[in-house]
């Protein structure tokens, strides 16, 4: 079950004439509620708006978050503390 072309068009320029926080808004809705394919077309259609207007959609946020919790995890290795330690000391002696 998908939308038709026809009606593809009218709900995006319906999305696309909403604001920028009822656009956030509809993100989070969409993100917890959505039932079927057509839930889910209208979803991808909110993120692309977003993304289309330099806003960030909460997956782009999310997948910020697991990022800087990898670079944490790997920097919090005692391996990668050592490696650190010589990069920064290596930066150090560099700039001298």
């Amino acid at each position: 079950m998908c939308l038709e072309p026809e009606d593809h068009m009218v709900w995006y320029e319906r999305t696309k004439a909403l604001s920028t926080e009822r656009l956030h808004n509809l993100d989070l809705y969409w993100r917890d509620n959505f039932e079927n394919s057509v839930h889910q077309e209208l979803h991808s259609m909110v993120q692309m708006i977003l993304t289309e207007r330099g806003e960030k959609t909460l997956e782009m946020v999310r997948q910020e978050q697991i990022q800087r919790l990898n670079k944490s995890l790997r920097l919090s290795n005692p391996f990668f503390r050592v490696v650190l330690l010589f990069k920064s000391l290596f930066i150090m002696s560099v700039k001298s």
